[in-house]
């Protein structure tokens, strides 16, 4: 009689084979939303656990290596460097430079006011329709807390502003101004991502008083152009994305107040409203599994302002030393400033998740510290501070200004 089983041993032999090499391959962890610890995560492991079939690829080495990692926190720290949180804080960094373009043309106003109501009775101030120049350049230092969905951010810029005015009636001062301001950012730590971003804007402002009582009204567009460098990584697994991004902005502004004399003291008390508007265009990264497709996003802001300034006199020959200090109260009126950010993987295979970050602290302190000289009512020197303290940033900015009457 013939040995039968022979067959059946090497079916049995071989099915336990294929079990060995396809079903001795790790699983996939999820769901991964579970994992999370911030609605930013959330909506990155939703994600993924929407995801059908099987990844294959770089795509599969991803998420083999997230299902690698030893705890829940840092699984959960791994789908937030999936998130676009890196990017939250791109359009404050173009309002942020709106604000220091805004608060350099309205000191100079400032020190426009002051030459015009303390220059000698032969001296032409208002009315006479000379043209003065001014030209200022200054560098920033600014910090970012970081929030729930938005990182930590360093940024230091340099910017270089002209401006050209004149009065044409007693009291009314007409100019424009045109200026430049690049950024060097450097955004959350763990991920380690760089931001260069160089912003140009033009605007108008207006300036009228009559000796009692002024008002300040500025206005400017703004083009940035951004471009972003991304790493991301965690154990088994590194990702490095880069894109070039551009957005613009809008800026106006308006300042009323009083012009109050004490003594040798000049005091101004004023009230203003600032509103910014800045977006940032679509993009997509390059160079990772990781890398995202990100929509259009945006912010909006509506601040209020009360403060007020104090200079004095000090005249030597023909030379006037002018020290000023100023502070003032700012608060986000706007519930919502910042839109949510929608992305999505650049393969377009999943669906898209949603990033809504922190918002930033509603108020704010402003300080403004400054001593200029001025020679015959015609060619001043401005050194200047400006200081912007909130609970969660600081920004610090040190200025140069040179102007001129012809």
């Amino acid at each position: 009689m013939s040995n039968r089983p022979f067959p059946i041993r090497r079916l049995i032999q071989g099915a336990a084979a294929a079990l060995l090499l396809f079903g001795a391959q790790p699983a996939l962890a999820g769901p991964y939303a579970p994992y999370a610890a911030t609605p930013g995560e959330t909506a990155v492991g939703a994600m993924l656990d929407a995801m059908s079939g099987a990844p294959t690829g770089d795509r599969a080495a991803m998420l083999a290596s997230i299902d690698a990692l030893p705890t829940a926190a840092a699984r959960a720290d791994a789908l937030g460097q999936l998130s676009p949180r890196s990017y939250s804080l791109l359009p404050r960094l173009s309002i942020q430079s709106m604000d220091a373009a805004d608060r350099e043309i309205r000191s100079w106003l400032v020190e426009r006011r002051a030459i015009a109501i303390d220059a000698p009775a032969d001296v032409p101030a208002s009315g006479d329709r000379t043209i003065t120049m001014m030209l200022t350049g200054g560098v920033r230092q600014a910090s970012y807390k970081g929030r729930i969905d938005r990182p930590e951010a360093e940024s230091d810029s340099r910017s270089l502003r002209f401006a050209i005015d004149v009065r044409p009636t007693a009291g009314l001062l007409i100019g424009a101004t045109l200026g430049i301001d690049g950024i060097d950012a450097r955004l959350d730590p763990a991920q380690r991502p760089r931001i260069s971003q160089f912003n140009s804007n033009i605007g108008p402002y207006v300036s009228y008083d009559n000796g009692r009582f002024y008002v300040d009204a500025t206005a400017s567009y703004t083009l940035s152009e951004y471009k972003l460098r991304r790493q991301i990584g965690w154990s088994g697994f590194t990702g490095r994305m880069v894109a070039p991004v551009d957005g613009d902005g809008w800026a106006a502004s308006g300042e009323a107040g009083a012009m109050l004399r004490a003594g040798a003291l000049r005091i101004q008390p004023f009230a203003g409203l600032h509103y910014r508007y800045a977006d940032v265009s679509g993009f997509t990264e390059n160079g990772s599994a990781a890398a995202l497709q990100v929509a259009p996003f945006r912010t909006k802001s509506l601040r209020s302002a009360l403060g007020g300034r104090v200079s004095i006199n000090v005249v030597q020959g023909g030379w006037t030393l002018r020290p000023s200090i100023e502070a003032q109260w700012q608060r986000e009126l706007r519930s919502r400033a910042d839109s949510r950010i929608e992305t999505r993987f650049a393969t377009r295979d999943l669906p898209v998740f949603t990033l809504r970050p922190t918002r930033l602290a509603r108020d704010a302190g402003l300080v403004n510290a400054a001593i200029s000289a001025t020679w015959n009512s015609r060619t001043t020197v401005r050194l200047g501070y400006a200081g912007e303290y909130g609970a969660d940033r600081h920004v610090h900015a040190a200025t140069l200004t040179i102007g001129r009457r012809f």
